[in-house]
């Protein structure tokens, strides 16, 4: 990524593929936390190994020690990936003694001090479960022919030991290692060790297949390319090399170098998402279709970007709504916070998640607030929420520069200008997990006419900006999706600073910049995947409304004034 600060201006504004909208969630946490985390985790599991959320959530844990371990060559990653594999085993219907064997061991291990971890997006997000992958394995189980796994790291360590443990329960022998492609995203490259080289040269002398696993093809499709280029460089036929992902690929948009080539030359292998099968009988509300339901006038639908949202189904009597929320400990954390959110009175009523990481809601039948009508009512309890948000969801997460790079970088490419030292105020300020999603069609009266919010629990803890950061994040993004005049916005933030003592009205200007400039970069970047469809123009529209709000902020924070600005 091209350092922000030093970005030259261009003579037009950047297409979406220039512009920055996901954020790198990767955490340096102490290895003697997760290794005391894992550990509390398998003694429920050892309490009740038949209680497969528990057993799902350690596994999940356990993979996500093993990738960070590799990542390391520590030598302590041999027996935290035989852990994984016996989980995965486990998890599969096989016996607890392995696991509860390895679990006994584990206090003798010599763990790196810091380890780098990051969310499994697909476990996280988008729905992805290791089920699917390992109903998948019937696709190449035709044989006995050994199979020898290749899990990309991160999320790739999990699935490959449950794959692994799938192909085995099949009695086809198989074994496992892991590796971490680098460099550009649209361009990665691989590079075997010496002993997972020796480890391939071994596969083949028993005639054994190769199965790349992983979650995606991702824009790209150079990650799995290049592990499979890898395992051709060092002498695997390309015949014998199967890709296993969860997304079947348009090649002609893959971003990679000559990506329907190379792809072509492998076979590839999707899943379904068969462990979703009790929700045959629902309607699915994912993609934007809750717009459908919930708005029945499409000419008043809010933009939204379909692939990225989490999966939904409403149920058959449309008396609840079921949402994915996540898989293991970051699945559990988002539950806390509904409940949390529930309890309180700020949000909707919930059923606990099931092993699959859906949350139960009741639906509501009121529509949304209309942003027309953002009465002292209104406005009162908007105040009141980010407040409640501002005590209860603080982030115990180290301050990030990223969140102000980000700011500081689309608006060079987007408007070729450079932004003085105030956008580094969206640094500084205490880390709270904020809402994120302030439209006013997030923002719903049950039957007792009381004022709830929507959607409330990951969008700003997810693989976007902003992540942890300032509360003033959504108050600015209140001025702006509701429009707000100055006496409005005067008037939340009086009431916020009376309930809180947090005064945000000396850097709240910033915070609108740099809420305008994400939210444009966002729409920009959706339209490029939604091309031919409504949701396109919904998001170009979009796109020029943030557009023209960062315009209107960018004279007092940048340094320059604004006959200079590059406005398209």
């Amino acid at each position: 990524m091209q350092d922000p600060q030093l970005s030259t201006s261009s003579t037009s504004p950047g297409t979406e593929e220039d512009l920055w909208v996901f954020r790198d969630g990767r955490n340096s946490v102490a290895g003697s936390v997760l290794l005391r985390d894992l550990q509390d985790s398998l003694r429920n599991v050892l309490d009740n190994p038949q209680h497969k959320k528990s057993v799902l959530t350690t596994l999940i844990q356990s993979g996500e020690l093993e990738s960070a371990l590799a990542d390391v060559d520590s030598p302590a990653v041999c027996r935290i990936a035989e852990l994984t594999s016996a989980l995965a085993d486990l998890y599969l219907g096989g016996d607890s003694a392995p696991v509860r064997e390895l679990a006994g061991s584990l206090d003798g291990s010599t763990i790196p001090r810091e380890l780098v971890t990051s969310p499994p997006e697909g476990f996280s997000y988008y729905a992805l479960h290791p089920l699917d992958f390992a109903s998948a394995v019937g696709g190449i189980a035709d044989s006995p022919r050994p199979v020898a796994v290749v899990g990309i790291r991160s999320i790739g360590t999990t699935l490959s030991a449950v794959v692994t443990a799938a192909l085995k329960k099949q009695s086809v022998p198989a074994q496992r290692v892991t590796v971490r492609p680098t460099g550009h995203p649209y361009d990665r490259v691989t590079q075997l060790t010496t002993e997972q080289v020796r480890w391939v040269n071994q596969c083949l002398e028993h005639s054994g297949r190769f199965l790349i696993v992983d979650e995606g093809p991702g824009r790209s499709g150079s990650t799995f390319l290049s592990v499979a280029e890898a395992l051709v460089q060092a002498g695997v036929p390309a015949e014998r090399i199967v890709l296993l992902g969860s997304v079947e690929p348009d090649l002609n948009e893959l971003r990679a170098r000559d990506a329907a080539a190379r792809w072509h030359l492998f076979r590839f292998l999707k899943c379904g998402p068969t462990s979703y099968s009790r929700f045959g009988t629902h309607t699915y509300i994912g993609g934007g279709d809750w717009r459908k339901v919930l708005l029945h006038d499409p000419a008043g639908w809010p933009a939204c970007w379909p692939q990225m949202e989490r999966l939904k189904f409403l149920s058959p009597d449309g008396t609840a709504f079921f949402k994915f929320e996540g898989l293991g400990k970051f699945g559990e954390t988002v539950q806390q916070r509904a409940r949390l959110l529930a309890d309180s009175g700020f949000g909707c009523p919930l059923d606990d998640a099931e092993e699959d990481g859906f949350i139960l809601y009741k639906a509501l039948t009121p529509g949304p607030l209309p942003s027309s009508k953002t009465s002292l009512e209104v406005l009162e309890r908007i105040a009141r929420y980010c407040a409640f948000r501002a005590s209860e969801f603080r982030s115990k997460n180290c301050g990030s520069t990223l969140l102000a790079e980000m700011v500081a970088f689309n608006a060079q490419q987007e408007f070729g200008i450079g932004l003085n030292y105030q956008v580094e105020v969206l640094a500084s300020g205490d880390l709270i997990f904020c809402d994120a999603r302030m439209q006013p069609h997030e923002w719903i009266r049950n039957g007792e006419g009381i004022i709830l919010k929507t959607d409330a629990t990951t969008h700003g803890d997810d693989h976007f900006f902003p992540g942890p950061c300032d509360i003033a994040w959504d108050l600015a993004g209140t001025a702006v999706e509701w429009n707000l005049s100055s006496d409005a916005m005067e008037f939340l933030l009086l009431r916020f600073r009376e309930l809180t003592g947090i005064d945000v009205a000396k850097r709240i200007s910033i915070f609108i910049l740099g809420y305008a400039v994400f939210r444009m970069a966002f729409c920009k970047m959706a339209s490029g995947t939604a091309k031919g469809t409504a949701d396109e123009f919904r998001l170009r529209k979009a796109y020029f409304h943030y557009r023209q709000r960062a315009t209107e902020y960018l004279p007092s924070c940048s340094s320059v004034n604004s006959s200079r600005l590059r406005l398209g």
